[in-house]
């Protein structure tokens, strides 16, 4: 197998070293903004060379791991150097935006490759190379968005190419609903574990956590500039979820406020019995 991957960050570098741990005879091209990242990879015998107009159209998967807007420009100016054999996915956080433009270049490319939005739900709050992992995705969950969800040769082709990462489930949604679910399950994640730390407290917690508030807050380790695209790319849905939980926080403030003991047990309850139901890990 012949495996392109574009940037290598913490996402890209993982996809990078996953599948030279689990297919180590892959040969694997890599393009990254600073070349030093990518003569790492080469000199570590995680990426075989560049990923450049040579090597492009042996590619059997190109894994686009960068900002959307890079995302879009990488594509666009590549594009006709890809082989129509070629399945292109990125792994941006947002797929309105970059599936619209995806499966529009890939048309009006030269040998017109298949190109399917992908979202690997793993990660840490590091970022770059340095931190990428070779196991980063084994167990996780990987959210495929084609143009049509009945085109079952390229979701199982797909699949077969992303295998040696060993991804436990395969999600497969379009990139409306995508986007609606990862405001909740994400991004406002993000946002929550961001403002939680500028209470002033925070200056004085040492001595007084807990993993409630380790857990709460470890993505507020974010990179300012990635998370605000991401938020900005999908604010009509981000800001549904924002107001939403101002409204359920309200709840709780006015059952409290009012000493009713009564509505607080229920609205504690309700949210125990919420996530009891979720079948995901505790």
């Amino acid at each position: 197998m012949n495996v392109g991957i574009v940037g290598l960050g913490l996402i890209g570098g993982s996809f990078a070293k996953g599948y030279r741990k689990n297919a180590p005879d892959c040969s694997i091209y890599a393009d990254n903004r600073t070349r030093a990242v990518t003569d790492k990879a080469i000199s570590e015998g995680v990426v075989t060379a560049p990923l450049d107009e040579d090597t492009i159209a042996l590619c059997d998967i190109i894994i686009i791991s960068l900002y959307t807007d890079a995302a879009v420009n990488w594509l666009a100016s590549h594009k006709d150097l890809i082989s129509g054999s070629t399945v292109v996915i990125d792994a941006c956080g947002i797929k309105r935006r970059i599936c619209a433009e995806g499966y529009a270049l890939a048309k009006s490319s030269r040998n017109g490759f298949k190109f399917i939005g992908g979202h690997p739900m793993a990660g840490t709050e590091k970022s770059g190379y340095d931190w990428s992992l070779d196991n980063l995705y084994e167990g996780a969950s990987m959210i495929l968005v084609p143009e049509d969800q009945g085109d079952t040769s390229l979701l199982e082709r797909t699949k077969e190419l992303l295998a040696p990462l060993k991804f436990g489930m395969f999600v497969v949604t379009d990139p409306d609903h995508h986007d609606r679910m990862i405001a909740y399950t994400s991004q406002m994640m993000h946002v929550m574990a961001n403002s939680i730390v500028k209470n002033d407290k925070c200056e004085y917690v040492p001595g007084f956590t807990g993993g409630s508030f380790q857990d709460m807050t470890r993505v507020a380790f974010l990179s300012p500039s990635m998370w605000t695209e991401l938020f900005m790319n999908n604010k009509d849905y981000l800001l549904e979820d924002i107001a939403t939980e101002i409204n359920e926080l309200n709840k709780y403030a006015d059952a409290i406020r009012s000493g009713d003991e009564d509505e607080l047990m229920k609205l504690l309850d309700e949210g125990r019995k919420r996530r009891e139901a979720l079948d995901i890990g505790r």
